[in-house]
């Protein structure tokens, strides 16, 4: 456990220096769900509350008390007691009540985190191929830049060029060197939150499929709220409901039964005399009723209210849903249009505008200025593309979750 530890602390001050296993999205899930430790603190809370449903039935402690004196006569007698409160099976059964919804809850709750890392990991996974398709990019632009600035150079020397044209192309090589550097060192910190989640103690990285439209589940605007949450905001209104009916069954009367045993040395009633050695018993039954219950009527009326907020947070949670997915949606249809334009015609008029713009250039039919202009815009269509797919996808995870049931 310690190398472990080791391994994920030295990882993350000095994680590229580590070879990285590639891991596709589902095995991340799935070890994620077995190691993260948000999941093992949510699995231990559930087994808190399975353990606490056995203290429902708090017996009040057994009262045994003695006394010795001159209790009778003059004599010195001796004395001892024993007592038990009980309250009736309602009281018990309300307090049972309440820790079954809360051991109910522990297990919601940890689907609910289950949830949260499938969709975080899946958010994550997405920005690794988003930083990777980008990495494409900026080394296609470092490398057309870097053929331009030796091209400039050249034609410096023979005369052919000013040293505008040098250091045009200087800045474009080194503006994409520094876009390149940035761009790996935010790889660099998506891993570290990457391999964070799954916390196995081997560093991954995703792997090198496509990056492509993620699949969709179970489109449509019809959307009543994702199950996940609204059962867990549903068990809360029950632990409230559960909580009030203890709290009445807190002003039901309690009972105390006893026994008594004693010694009365001397003459007694009957007129008989009677040695230390002989005993009287007695029993005694009492009730105890809730008469002085201001304050627990005020705690009562309390926990009425926390009630209202339960049934108020379920009305919002399940209002935040649904306005969640409608906005997901409707981006959804926005970034899908935009995706269908790019792969139909953007990208095809980025190829033509870099490959014509080179010819023109060589050929001496266009100056570097126009050179340039043209070939910045062929890669922000490109960009676009590429930002663009990243945010469909990005809403796409959104959505799965939000539809999702387990």
């Amino acid at each position: 456990m310690k190398d472990k530890f080791l391994k994920i602390f030295t990882f993350l001050i000095f994680g590229i220096g580590f070879s990285q296993t590639p891991i596709s999205l589902e095995s991340a899930i799935n070890k994620a769900l077995d190691n993260n430790l948000a999941i093992k603190d949510g699995t231990l809370k559930v087994q808190y509350q399975e353990k606490m449903q056995r203290s429902a039935t708090v017996i009040d402690p057994l009262m045994i008390s003695g006394e010795i004196g001159q209790m009778n006569s003059a004599y010195v007698d001796n004395k001892f007691s024993v007592s038990q409160t009980i309250r009736l099976p309602k009281f018990y059964n309300s307090q049972k009540k309440v820790l079954a919804e809360e051991y109910k809850n522990s297990t919601l709750q940890l689907d609910v985190h289950k949830w949260q890392i499938k969709k975080e990991i899946s958010l994550i996974y997405n920005e690794l191929k988003y930083l990777d398709e980008k990495k494409k990019l900026l080394k296609k632009a470092d490398s057309i830049f870097s053929q331009y600035y030796k091209r400039a150079e050249l034609r410096l020397k023979k005369g052919e060029s000013n040293l505008l044209e040098k250091a045009t192309a200087e800045n474009l090589r080194s503006q994409a060197e520094l876009q390149l550097n940035a761009l790996e060192k935010d790889r660099e910190i998506a891993l570290q939150k990457f391999n964070f989640l799954i916390n196995d103690g081997t560093f991954y990285q995703n792997d090198k499929e496509k990056y492509a439209v993620l699949d969709i589940n179970n489109l449509g605007e019809n959307f009543s709220g994702n199950p996940i949450i609204l059962k867990q905001l549903e068990q809360e209104k029950n632990i409230q409901n559960a909580k009030l009916l203890a709290e009445k069954s807190k002003l039901t009367p309690s009972f105390n039964i006893g026994y008594n045993n004693m010694s009365m040395y001397g003459n007694g009633a009957d007129n008989k005399f009677y040695e230390r050695s002989a005993r009287f018993h007695s029993g005694m039954v009492g009730i105890g009723l809730p008469v002085f219950n201001s304050a627990q009527k005020s705690v009562i009326e309390a926990q009425k209210i926390n009630q209202q907020i339960a049934e108020n947070n379920y009305q919002l949670g399940s209002l935040k849903l649904k306005n969640q997915y409608t906005q997901n949606f409707n981006l959804y249809q926005k970034l899908t249009n935009e995706i269908s334009y790019y792969q139909k015609t953007g990208l095809a008029n980025s190829e033509s505008i870099l490959k014509t713009a080179n010819n023109q250039y060589y050929n001496g039919e266009i100056n570097y200025l126009e050179w340039t202009l043209l070939v910045n815009q062929a890669f922000e269509i490109e960009n676009k593309y590429t930002d663009r797919l990243k945010e469909l996808n990005d809403i796409i995870i959104e959505i799965n979750a939000l539809k999702s049931e387990n």
